[in-house]
């Protein structure tokens, strides 16, 4: 199965690289690597993982905690792709996914 980042998320990712390695030279790119191992496994198994609250019929988001990291990754999992709606901070944004939801495909 592929992925991508939705916009929004891919500017959250960047936004908290650019923030640790602000805060400690090289801990954006140790922020790096633990999102991206963390991409790994839910593409390897997208089902997996906890679903997220009050999601809205016909749609599957999920979650997973990034390791050495207190951020979120929310996603959704369709037939063809995983969609990474979220990179959250685990203390904020945990609804931030809800407004990145794109339509869903046709029947």
């Amino acid at each position: 199965m592929t992925y991508r980042f939705h916009h929004e998320a891919r500017v959250e990712f960047d936004a908290a690289v650019d923030w640790y390695d602000a805060h400690q030279p090289g801990l954006g790119d140790d922020f790096i690597a633990e999102v991206y191992a963390t991409v790994q496994k839910i593409v390897s198994n997208p089902h997996a993982f906890a679903r997220a609250r009050r999601t809205p019929p016909g749609r599957e988001i999920r979650f997973l905690k990034v390791d050495r990291f207190e951020y979120v990754i929310y996603y959704e999992v369709t037939p063809s792709e995983v969609v990474i709606l979220s990179v959250a901070h685990g203390r904020r944004g945990r609804q931030t996914w809800r407004g990145r939801l794109p339509n869903p495909p046709a029947p």
